[in-house]
């Protein structure tokens, strides 16, 4: 079954959470990631689980969309509302601190890398104690493979996935990308802030 699964991170968390007092960390991760669940319910997309600073996410697990297709598009969309997100929410912390003409405790913009795949998942409930909906098989380390390789405020994808959506406007050239336990991978980038 074609379920698109996609990953993000905050680029540079670690130096940032280095940096910063653990409440100031858990304000900024709320505050990205209370957008992106507003979002969630605007693109019909399933958030599964956050970790640290990681978002997991799909579309047509349920089989919630018409087809793979259409399934493909709203986490696209998903995706490119998500790093519009990350600016605008950038934009407030340092219009903030300007304001109060503190210095951001952030040394670098806030950014995030999107990574998404397509393919067949397994999903169940693990534990007796807090029990937890996970997925599971090679598709969704493949989707956990594109973020990590991914680049600031853009989403790589497999070649599965952008063959359903190849009309978008703004694809990258066709790229052979080094990925950890699966060697060179065909992979596309999209910079949305480019078509904005």
């Amino acid at each position: 079954k074609d379920v698109c699964i996609m990953f993000t991170d905050i680029v540079g968390f670690s130096r940032m959470a280095m940096n910063s007092r653990p409440a100031d960390i858990m304000d900024l991760v709320q505050s990205l990631f209370g957008r992106f669940d507003l979002l969630c319910k605007k693109h019909g997309v399933l958030k599964l689980e956050t970790i640290g600073d990681a978002y997991l996410c799909t579309t047509n697990l349920f089989d919630d969309h018409a087809n793979a297709k259409d399934a493909a598009y709203s986490a696209l969309n998903m995706a490119k509302d998500m790093i519009y997100a990350t600016q605008e929410l950038d934009t407030i912390i340092n219009s903030t601190f300007q304001e109060g003409r503190k210095k951001s405790p952030w040394l670098e913009p806030l950014q995030i890398r999107v990574g998404i795949h397509v393919g067949e998942v397994t999903a169940g409930v693990l534990g007796e104690t807090l029990p937890k909906f996970s997925l599971f098989g090679h598709n969704v380390n493949t989707a956990a493979r594109m973020e990590q390789a991914g680049k600031p405020n853009k989403i790589r994808v497999s070649e599965a996935f952008h063959s359903l959506v190849p009309d978008v406007e703004g694809w990258g050239e066709f790229e052979m990308v080094q990925m950890k336990n699966m060697g060179e991978t065909g992979t596309f980038l999209l910079d949305p802030l480019r078509l904005r």
